[in-house]
């Protein structure tokens, strides 16, 4: 059996029935976390934020996280060892004792994060681009472009003084100028306004 997790801006691109349809038909099994890692890591963010005594770095984003260390002193923020969402969500189901010695996929919605989770080497688990997942298949399933992003930029808008930025001149600009002054969190996307606009789910 393999098992296949499904990333949220993926899973909004399609209507659900016929997504899980697709799947089965192509030998996978989709699978859930059990976890609410999103507050895991806004909490871990807090208690960041709340123990530093200058802006905090938000690397949820592998492209943007590199960016940063391309700076000198990484541009002057305080950079956390705190994983993207969807890393946490892959730990735990690759740990899954249920789900030992079965091939697990998790599909990313860029190239990045699929690098970033390869990297782990976590036992039975690929990380993959949508897109490419597609193309392995050699098939294709209807759905839509997204307009927005179903996770968009805000994911620190409840703390004081936090920023966002998105795109990735507007995330050089933004560091190299020091922009970032007097504020507590600084949420940096590469790409222009989330995940939606990846290279794992657009055609360019």
């Amino acid at each position: 059996m393999t098992y296949i997790w499904i990333n949220p801006v993926v899973r909004e691109m399609y209507e659900l029935e016929s997504l899980n349809r697709f799947l089965a038909e192509k030998g996978f099994c989709p699978i859930e976390c059990r976890t609410d890692w999103g507050q895991t890591v806004r909490e871990k963010y807090q208690a960041c934020i709340d123990a530093s005594d200058r802006a905090v770095a938000d690397v949820r984003c592998p492209a943007a996280a590199a960016l940063l260390q391309s700076l000198p002193g990484h541009g002057g923020l305080k950079v956390p060892d705190i994983e993207p969402i969807l890393l946490h969500c892959a730990r735990e189901i690759s740990g899954r004792p249920d789900l030992a010695g079965c091939r697990k996929l998790i599909t990313t919605p860029c190239q990045a994060l699929a690098e970033a989770g390869n990297l782990l080497g976590l036992p039975d688990t690929e990380f993959v681009a949508w897109n490419d997942f597609l193309n392995r298949l050699g098939a294709a399933i209807p759905g839509k472009a997204l307009k927005k992003s179903p996770i968009p930029p805000g994911f620190f808008k409840d703390i004081k003084k936090s920023c966002s930025i998105s795109g990735p001149e507007t995330v050089k600009t933004h560091l190299k100028e020091g922009r970032w002054e007097g504020v507590s969190v600084v949420e940096m996307l590469y790409c222009s306004q989330g995940c939606h606009n990846g290279d794992g789910v657009t055609a360019g």
